[in-house]
């Protein structure tokens, strides 16, 4: 009866098999991680987008009903909004540039849920943060700003996760939407910053 040979790998082999893993990791890597970050980035692109449709549809719905604002240029608002646990809590910086019909009004905050009905309510405020609350039900943590201009929302930024204002984030602009043409971003990424985070924006803020 022969005996069959049994032969391993060798160590040489082994470590050029070794080295071609460690040089396909090097390149594949960096090239799945960009390939995850941009698609988190798009996402938060889009859902800022989406946001910024349904403010604008809320706001056209709010001037056909009489508590929407003044149709100028001069009209001009800011508004926070602060996710917490689903809880969505709105500031507007100025009410005096809304109409007041009735007695639905715009007071400066007001807050909704997904699961409450607060369309009725005679508060803009909560009006608003209902038809948010109820067009992003999924949004547990997060933070919204835009700028609202004769009852149009000219830019908006959104981002997941957190409920407190991005630092050191562009302003915005009465006439372009962001009041710099460009951002730095984290120096390569469009649309993460240098903290890390990913921060969707609409219009897209592109990086330079």
């Amino acid at each position: 009866m022969k005996k069959l040979n049994k032969k391993g790998f060798t160590l040489v082999e082994l470590i050029v098999v070794i080295a071609i893993i460690g040089v396909l990791a090097a390149i594949l890597i960096p090239t799945m991680i960009g390939y995850v970050t941009r698609s988190h980035v798009g996402s938060a692109n889009s859902t800022a987008g989406k946001m910024r449709d349904n403010v604008s549809y809320f706001m056209t719905q709010a001037g056909c009903d009489g508590y929407g604002m003044f149709l100028s240029r001069t009209a001009v608002c800011d508004v926070d909004i602060a996710v917490t646990n689903g809880n969505w809590s709105l500031d507007t910086s100025d009410k005096t540039v809304f109409l007041q019909k009735f007695n639905t009004k715009w007071t400066g905050h007001g807050e909704s849920r997904a699961d409450e009905q607060k369309m009725g309510s005679s508060n803009a405020e909560e009006r608003l943060a209902c038809h948010l609350a109820n067009a992003f039900p999924e949004l547990e943590n997060g933070y919204v700003r835009f700028r609202l201009v004769g009852g149009v929302c000219f830019a908006l930024y959104f981002v997941n996760g957190q409920n407190t204002p991005v630092a050191n984030f562009p302003g915005f602009d009465t006439t372009a939407g962001w009041d710099v043409q460009t951002f730095a971003w984290d120096g390569s990424d469009q649309g993460v910053t240098s903290d890390g985070l990913i921060v969707g924006t609409s219009p897209i803020l592109p990086i330079g």
